[in-house]
């Protein structure tokens, strides 16, 4: 029924072709994924899609992966798996550096022989190259339980959903007006007390100060206990490939704060924050500049990441609906870890 195309470079495919089948959706173009793939140098993509009637009607951008920061709650079967992919990689299908679905499907009828064949393709990838799993992480709900998944698979869901600000406003000062008494309150004075202390926050066309900025991003993953990004000092130093601000919050020469803003489209994501903790205020100085600078440059749609969603959530931002992975082991070990974290709390 369909024509599979494997390929393991977006510069093999045709550029118009990509385009076209990555549609609306944010962070599937060309661009991205170029940027993608220069960020992630030491990753192999597999890129398989599928071609009906001479035309690309579906794909699934497939990344092997030796290292992964995985959502996973429980620190003994978060070590279980880092263990396991030095030995056996992960194959992944998401979009580069995204934290979105690379899984792209046509409607109905196409749709559930297209979900049929990408899953069975992936699979056999798995095998070739001996993964541990094969996940389809960033799906809804709907998507992990749409039919055409082949029954090697399994669905959970994972903690720390990701934030959205859908915008609607045609200034910050409308966004402002729009928030909770109590809200615009919390801005006035943050405004007031960061200025007392000299905090300015400026935007950038390109990343600068980076071993500094990197200093600060360490900082917070120290707070928050998490592990650091291996790459992050190539997705700042690569930023200017695709639709990005770099915002910094500085007193007179020292840098207090920083934070990244990337985007495909009309959608943006923040991304390496760091931050001087003995600074007070620099966190929501950043964060309504980030909000100032989306609405400004015409973003539809500011994906605010994990955490902090009381704060966000008086912002303006909605909790996403992405956090479903469908997966499958690839041999009756793996098989049987799999079943064994899908019915624990990941």
């Amino acid at each position: 029924m369909f024509d599979v195309q494997i390929e393991h470079s977006v510069q093999a495919t045709d550029q118009v072709a990509w385009d076209y089948l990555a549609g609306e959706h944010p962070f599937a173009s060309y661009r991205w994924y170029c940027w993608g793939e220069t960020v992630l140098a030491e990753q192999r993509p597999i890129y398989v899609i599928l071609h009906h009637g001479g035309a690309p009607v579906a794909r699934a951008t497939l990344w092997l992966k030796k290292q992964e920061p995985l959502p996973i709650r429980s620190p003994l079967a978060r070590r279980l798996m880092n263990t396991l992919l030095r030995h056996r990689p992960l194959l992944m299908c998401e979009s580069p550096l995204a934290l979105t679905t690379g899984l792209i499907l046509p409607d109905p009828p196409l749709q559930e022989q297209a979900l049929q064949t990408l899953a069975q393709v992936a699979l056999e990838q798995a095998q070739r190259h001996r993964a541990s799993f094969l996940a389809f992480p960033y799906l809804e709900r709907h998507q992990a339980q749409q039919a055409g998944w082949p029954a090697a698979f399994g669905s959970t869901g994972f903690s720390d959903p990701g934030t959205r600000l859908n915008i609607t406003w045609s200034s910050f000062d409308d966004y402002v007006k729009s928030l909770d008494k109590k809200v615009r309150k919390h801005y006035r004075r943050t405004n007031r007390r960061a200025a007392e202390r000299g905090i300015v926050v400026n935007r950038h066309e390109q990343v600068t100060r980076l071993d500094e900025a990197l200093t600060l991003i360490d900082n917070v993953y120290r707070r928050h206990a998490s592990p650091p990004n291996p790459i992050i000092k190539r997705v700042l130093e690569h930023a200017d490939m695709v639709a990005s601000t770099w915002l910094t919050a500085e007193i007179g020469d020292q840098l207090v704060g920083c934070e990244l803003m990337l985007g495909d489209g009309d959608t943006r994501f923040l991304a390496a924050l760091g931050l001087d903790y003995g600074v007070k205020y620099v966190y929501f100085k950043l964060g309504y500049q980030d909000i100032r600078c989306a609405i400004e440059q015409g973003v539809q749609v500011l994906r605010g990441g994990g955490s902090a969603y009381e704060l966000k959530t008086s912002w303006g931002f909605e909790l996403e609906n992405n956090n479903h992975v469908v997966f499958a082991g690839n041999g009756p070990l793996f098989r049987w870890i799999g079943r064994w974290a899908a019915g624990r709390d990941v």
